[in-house]
């Protein structure tokens, strides 16, 4: 089920969707025998020293963590850049493990955006809807 709504998705926005596999050695496995790359699991740390360094991250990248983790990790020195950034991620949908509350998989579209508050700025999940 998992290889064809991430085939449906990557179909139905023209790029792949965001996986986020919520810390889950139960979504590790279905995704890499969905056909995903192991290559492209890619950690907190990760990420972040790939962001530091200005590199791209990989198109068709998994997070191991979920999606409030992941976009945490872009820097708000800058932060429409950071959201043009998660934006661009988020452009194919999101497949994120949540078993804790929907037993499995949730499939998605959002945007985030920059809101402020007193302490800064922080980028925001908004528009979410089923995909």
């Amino acid at each position: 089920m998992l290889k064809e709504k991430l085939e449906e998705m990557r179909e139905k926005y023209g790029r792949p969707p965001l996986v986020c596999l919520g810390n889950s050695p139960e979504a590790k496995a279905e995704w890499l025998a969905a056909g995903g790359v192991a290559g492209h699991m890619l950690c907190d740390s990760q990420v972040n020293a790939i962001l530091m360094t200005g590199a791209a991250l990989p198109e068709d990248l998994a997070f191991e963590g979920t999606l409030a983790e992941f976009i945490r990790l872009f820097p708000l020195h800058n932060a429409e850049e950071s959201k043009k950034q998660v934006n661009r991620f988020l452009e194919g949908g999101v497949a994120q493990w949540t078993a804790e509350t929907t037993g499995g998989w949730e499939f998605f579209t959002c945007r985030v955006a920059v809101l402020g508050c007193c302490v800064g700025e922080y980028l925001s999940v908004l528009n979410k809807k089923d995909a």
